[in-house]
C-alpha cells in the first residue's frame, strides 16, 4: 500500500464519522431576559465570585455549616469556581453582565450581576466606570446604534 492511499484512507475515515466528538452541542446558549433573543458572549474571561467568611460561604454556595466553618479558617478567602459574572452582548440591548451559578449536574441559571455582585468579583471592569484610557468621542462612537 502506497503512502498515498493510506492518507486517502484516513481522509475517507474522518469524512465517515463527522462530529463524533463534538463538544459544540454542550455548549450552554444564553438568552435576553428583556427581549428573550439569544445572547453571545463577548470574549471576555470569567470573573469567579469570592467569599471572606463562613457565613458567606454558607449562604451563597449551599454548603453545610461546618464544612463552610472549614473553609473559612482553611482560606482567607474562598473561591467559588461554580458562580461568575461574564459579559455577553444583546442585538437590541448591546452589551450586558450576567452573573451565572453552574449546578453539579451542569445545568446553568443566570441573571443580571447586580452591585453586590460586582463587589464580591476580583479584577472585574467596573460597567460603570469607563476605560480612562479611551477618550470620550470613541466612547460615545462605539455605542451608537449602526
Amino acid at each position: 500500500m502506497s503512502a498515498k492511499n493510506s492518507i486517502n484512507r484516513l481522509y475517507y475515515y474522518s469524512l465517515d464519522m463527522p462530529n463524533k466528538r463534538s463538544k459544540r452541542k454542550k455548549i450552554k446558549k444564553f438568552y435576553c431576559p428583556y427581549c428573550n433573543l439569544r445572547l453571545w458572549r463577548i470574549g471576555n474571561s470569567k470573573y469567579y465570585k469570592y467569599y471572606q467568611n463562613a457565613a458567606q460561604i454558607k449562604q451563597n454556595t449551599g454548603l453545610s455549616a461546618k464544612k463552610s466553618a472549614f473553609l473559612a479558617n482553611q482560606y482567607t478567602t474562598y473561591l467559588d469556581k461554580n458562580r461568575w459574572i461574564e459579559a455577553f452582548c444583546c442585538e437590541k440591548h448591546g452589551m450586558m453582565w450576567l452573573l451565572i451559578s453552574a449546578s453539579e449536574e451542569g445545568n446553568c441559571e443566570y441573571r443580571i450581576a447586580r452591585e453586590k455582585d460586582w463587589l464580591q468579583t476580583d479584577k472585574t471592569p467596573d460597567p460603570n466606570n469607563p476605560n480612562p484610557s479611551v477618550s470620550e468621542f470613541s466612547q460615545r462612537m462605539s455605542r451608537k446604534p449602526r
